[in-house]
């Protein structure tokens, strides 16, 4: 399962040069450490019961587990959890500004596109603004429609 979402990731969005991960049996095992291997790509570990060792990792999953998933009052198999994953995944990268990344979503950034930075004490809210629900969870989501 693992294997196979990397392998997606690295189709979509190209083959990073390291991969950050715990020492979990699936980071470990031999099938993965073939894989990483033969994709020329670097494993990191975190520090063994070190908290924040891999804080930016257990901070999505944080946010995945707090602020999308614990919204939908039953999960309803394993391709409606698929779903919700692919959602929160478009939510949190495509729609979602980070303030590590001065307010700029991953999207934004990785795609290399100049945009404003909007600082938190801002009182105008332009007009031309897209929002998105994202119904399964009662998130809605707002992004600007073009950078100046």
């Amino acid at each position: 399962m693992v294997i196979n979402a990397l392998e997606a990731a690295f189709k979509n969005t190209g083959k990073p040069k390291h991969l950050i991960s715990d020492h979990g049996s699936v980071f470990t095992s031999a099938a993965f450490r073939e894989f990483i291997d033969s994709n020329r790509v670097k494993i990191r570990y975190g520090a063994i019961g070190e908290h924040g060792s891999i804080a930016v990792t257990e901070r999505v999953i944080e946010t995945l587990k707090y602020e999308w998933l614990k919204k939908v009052a039953i999960i309803r198999g394993f391709r409606y959890l698929e779903r919700l994953c692919s959602e929160f995944t478009e939510w949190y990268n495509v729609w979602l500004s980070h303030e590590f990344l001065s307010s700029v979503t991953p999207t934004k950034v990785f795609r290399d596109k100049a945009v404003p930075i909007v600082l938190k004490n801002t009182k105008d809210v332009p007009e031309n603004i897209l929002v998105k629900r994202f119904e399964e969870t009662k998130v809605t989501a707002y992004g600007l429609k073009k950078a100046a």
